[in-house]
């Protein structure tokens, strides 16, 4: 606009020099053409008549103006051209127009000079054009550049670089300036839940490919927003005007509970916050939304994750239920073999009577470990030393420590250490872990029990020097029914494992084949208990 004025402002001191030079004779023909060539410049519309108006009221304006002064004027019009083109070749045609038309309008002139002359005054006028159109089109490339760097510095200052939305800072500047300007408006934080696990499973660019596509649909899907911004990693931003507040909610529901999803198969998580209903400033605006999110995603968070407790649950019991169903089947095949074969015998079960009874104890222990396996915890706890505990399994396995041939060492502290504890279940921990090292030494061998303190909590060790556990068989222990013996209930592990977790503590295991395996307990001391409570 002001390039317009320099133009118009040039052409009324040509116009005022040449009324002061050929007095009130031309005052009429150069006002008009002055006026006319001035509006045509300052015109705002443009359109291939006004550039042909505009061109030919420049040439009625030399016609009656002084020539050497309006060489400057089209000098400056062919600017103005080359800045409004796209490209410099219609600009380039112009200037062979521009020239051509000086030289027909200047012709009386150039008449007059000496026919050795004419020539040379025209070729310095054409000169002139080229080497100035030459000028004009380097000045406005480079103004062209500038204005393009300075443009995208801007951009790249407020807009995020893989959206084009409105970047973080953007966001808050233009959310100030909604909330100064007392607009009613409702803020909506969108959060794009499953991003991250994409970006995990499908790489960055598919996650960058899905941003892109979400920040297109949210523009399509609100063209009325207010502003519409990338606020974080996987979280954007909407202000939207309402004027019934519920008919907005619900339409922001359909969209971003529903449609949006189901196009980019992406699930959102949003929440709405409301100026000036829900806050008077964007600071608590923002906070009020923040809030919102939070509470929606965290509420997702743990719907989640009873889903996966509750799948988890009933996976585990149909592990147990089918493990068991398979446990006890066994020893009934085993009956139901014998009762068969004792029909040729008038059912005379004497000779298998022995055989029968111990597939029945068998049962009969299975299900009584089993109840013990699934029975909610005890409550019988109370303060007592560990130290008790291990000499009473020390006392119940001595006998078979004798008869075995095998040799028993405990290291312990000299001061007790007190465990809140229920000590019958850890007696029974113990002996499994004891009997089981037992078992794994059959020729002969040493167990280590090992007692000791480590800061808040008591740690015990049972080792032995037998013949170890395989690496692909040692995640495995603890499961139900597992057991690598030709008897046994392959609960004995399990239900130690869950006796350790109803005191609070930790069980690990580490084996070496040929050398022997080493369980490691550790318990909450009873006054480290007393210190938290």
């Amino acid at each position: 606009m002001v390039y317009k004025w320099i133009i118009a402002s040039y052409a009324a001191f040509i116009a005022f020099t040449n009324i002061i030079q050929f007095g009130r004779s031309s005052l009429m023909p150069i006002l008009l053409s002055f006026a006319l060539l001035a509006a045509l410049t300052l015109i705002d519309t443009s359109s291939r008549a006004i550039d042909a108006a505009r061109a030919g009221a420049l040439v009625v304006f030399q016609w009656f103006a002084s020539d050497c002064l309006c060489l400057l004027l089209y000098m400056l019009v062919l600017g103005r051209d080359y800045y409004a083109s796209r490209t410099p070749r219609p600009a380039r045609i112009r200037t062979i127009g521009y020239t051509a038309a000086f030289l027909l309008t200047d012709l009386p002139e150039l008449w007059h000079f000496p026919p050795s002359h004419r020539w040379i005054a025209a070729l310095l006028i054409v000169l002139f054009f080229a080497i100035g159109a030459c000028v004009i089109e380097y000045l406005v490339s480079r103004m062209k550049e500038a204005a393009r760097l300075q443009a995208e510095s801007s951009m790249f200052a407020t807009r995020d670089a893989l959206t084009g939305l409105l970047n973080y800072e953007e966001t808050h500047r233009s959310l100030e300036k909604l909330v100064s300007e007392g607009t009613p408006l409702l803020l909506v934080l969108v959060d794009c839940a499953d991003l991250k696990a994409m970006n995990v499973a499908k790489g960055y660019q598919t996650g960058n490919l899905i941003l892109k596509q979400i920040a297109e649909l949210l523009g399509i899907s609100f063209p009325d927003a207010l502003l519409v911004a990338r606020y974080g990693g996987d979280e954007f931003a909407l202000a939207l005007p309402y004027g019934d507040v519920r008919r907005t909610a619900e339409h922001v529901e359909l969209l971003l509970g529903s449609e949006l999803p189901k196009l980019t198969g992406i699930r959102m998580t949003y929440a709405m916050a409301r100026f000036p209903d829900d806050a008077e400033s964007r600071e608590m605006l923002l906070l009020e939304a923040e809030n919102r999110l939070y509470m929606k995603k965290r509420e997702l968070w743990l719907q989640k994750e009873e889903h996966m407790l509750r799948s988890e649950k009933m996976r585990v019991v149909g592990e147990l239920a089918s493990g068991m169903a398979h446990e006890i089947r066994n020893p009934l095949t085993a009956v139901k073999g014998f009762l068969q074969m004792s029909r040729s015998s008038g059912y005379n079960i004497e000779p298998w009577y022995g055989l029968i009874m111990d597939e029945i104890g068998r049962m009969s222990e299975l299900t009584a470990e089993f109840l013990q396996f699934s029975r909610p915890s005890g409550t019988d706890y109370r303060e007592q030393s560990l130290q008790s505990c291990i000499q009473r399994v020390i006392a119940l396995t001595d006998t078979e420590v004798s008869r075995l041939g095998q040799r028993l060492i405990y290291e312990h502290p000299d001061e007790p250490v007190m465990l809140w504890m229920d000590p019958d279940k850890i007696v029974q921990l113990l002996l499994n872990l004891v009997k089981n090292a037992y078992e794994a030494m059959p020729d002969g061998g040493t167990l280590y029990i090992r007692l000791r303190r480590s800061g808040r909590t008591a740690v015990v060790e049972v080792e032995d020097t037998g013949v170890g556990i395989p690496p692909d068989r040692l995640g495995a222990i603890f499961h139900p029914f597992y057991t690598t013996k030709d008897y046994g209930t392959g609960l004995g592990l399990s239900i130690s494992h869950k006796i350790v977790q109803d005191h609070n503590g930790t069980l690990e295991v580490e084996s070496i084949v040929g050398k022997g395996t080493k369980f490691v307990l550790t318990f909450p001391l009873s006054d480290a208990r007393h210190a938290n409570d």
